[in-house]
């Protein structure tokens, strides 16, 4: 009898909090926000930083991408053979 009641309970509180989720008052409205807002704030704050900070932020953003683009990518260190590449249910060649 316990277990029965216990279902119910949580059966019913599941229902009621379904119910809730699903009122169109409940849901709080977010304020617009124009596509272009990030990149003008991020622009006011690159123009509030002091000179040398935004040299130096633009110099380490440069080095960073130089050292990226100059690199290479290394070797895989892949050490699968061709057949193990190919699932036994597709036909392994040699084994």
């Amino acid at each position: 009898m316990l277990f029965l009641i216990r279902a119910a309970v949580v059966i019913g509180g599941l229902s009621y909090l379904a119910l809730l989720r699903d009122r169109p008052d409940a849901v709080p409205t977010l304020p617009a926000v124009s596509p272009q807002a990030p990149a003008h704030a991020l622009a006011a704050a690159f123009d509030a930083m002091p000179a040398e900070t935004r040299e130096q932020l633009v110099r380490e953003g440069v080095d960073g991408l130089v050292r990226r683009l100059g690199t290479t990518r290394p070797a895989s260190a892949d050490t699968l053979a061709e057949a193990d590449r190919q699932p036994p249910w597709r036909g392994v060649a040699s084994r």
